[in-house]
């Protein structure tokens, strides 16, 4: 259901029980919109709302997310979660209050090394809590999606098929990359299945005086294989990941196939490494040293 501005504000002000004294559109994208919320008083709001024409969808919609993390946040984690303050059906949307921070991905380069490392080791640990306190059982009471698939996504084998035949790609590339596929594949029996936040990039962490602020949006959120948790981490922060991997080791008692997580995220990665060599100059340097960097990891 989509509905006017206007009634969508008078709709959120009687949901919060509060005046709405400013009201800002603060991002729309390819499922939702998101915007900022004051109130007399001085509460200070994020409102998601469910967009009539997606261009995509997530896994999950905001009625389930919003509930999975009032669910969450009854877990007491080391890390803090948006506090939901309603969720609603018709239009789909929660809202949740403010959190204080900024992305990491906008804070990073500002980060000293030891406050990096402090804030990579407290998504591990993030990862292993949710793991175990978040069982498959409460996952499908929530509603959301079970993957005990342990196969790469379909999308992704059918844009590797397309890579591996590319003449304009180097052959030492293509041969490389099918290297990794022979190491994910032959890594099957080393697999963990477990509940995964599923897109914890660095545009959803959020960090204030160097400490994780937030960690939102759990839109595609499902019980799968870890795996999958962690590749962005690789792809973003190769000089980092092993930060998270150890402190959620630690954690969970997991022990996980590094060789499975690099490889994963080399699959997941190596199509935009080679739009960026295709591109020449600078972004073919760029590409050619993300290769090199694998290469290390993979050795």
């Amino acid at each position: 259901m989509t509905i006017d501005q206007d009634k969508l504000k008078l709709k959120i002000q009687e949901l919060l029980g509060k005046e709405i004294i400013q009201y800002v559109l603060k991002g729309t994208g390819y499922c939702n919109n998101a915007y900022y919320v004051e109130t007399s008083g001085g509460g200070k709001y994020i409102v998601k709302e469910e967009l009539g024409d997606k261009k995509s969808s997530e896994q999950n919609d905001l009625v389930i997310e919003g509930r999975l993390i009032q669910k969450l946040s009854r877990l007491n984690l080391s890390v803090p979660l948006p506090k939901i303050v309603f969720v609603y059906e018709n239009p789909k949307m929660y809202g949740y209050e403010y959190i204080q921070g900024e992305t990491m991905k906008n804070l990073w380069g500002s980060l000293p090394d030891k406050d990096r490392v402090s804030i990579f080791r407290s998504l591990g640990k993030f990862h292993a809590e949710i793991g175990k306190k978040f069982t498959k059982e409460m996952a499908q009471e929530s509603g959301i999606g079970i993957n005990m698939s342990t196969d790469l996504h379909p999308e992704l084998v059918e844009r590797y098929k397309r890579l591996i035949i590319d003449d304009s790609i180097p052959k030492e590339y293509r041969d490389f990359v099918k290297h990794a596929k022979g190491i994910f594949d032959g890594t099957l029996d080393r697999v963990f299945f477990q509940f995964t936040h599923n897109d914890a990039h660095h545009e959803n962490v959020l960090v204030q005086d160097k400490k994780i602020s937030g960690i939102i949006d759990f839109g595609d959120a499902e019980y799968g294989e870890i795996a999958g948790e962690f590749y962005r981490y690789i792809i973003d922060y190769p000089d980092y990941f092993q930060h998270v991997i150890s402190a959620y080791e630690e954690e969970s008692g997991n022990k996980l196939s590094y060789e499975r997580l690099v490889s994963i995220a080399l699959l997941n990665g190596f199509g935009d490494i080679m739009k960026d060599y295709q591109k020449g100059g600078e972004n073919r340097k760029k590409a050619e040293r993300s290769i090199e960097l694998y290469r290390t990891l993979l050795r």
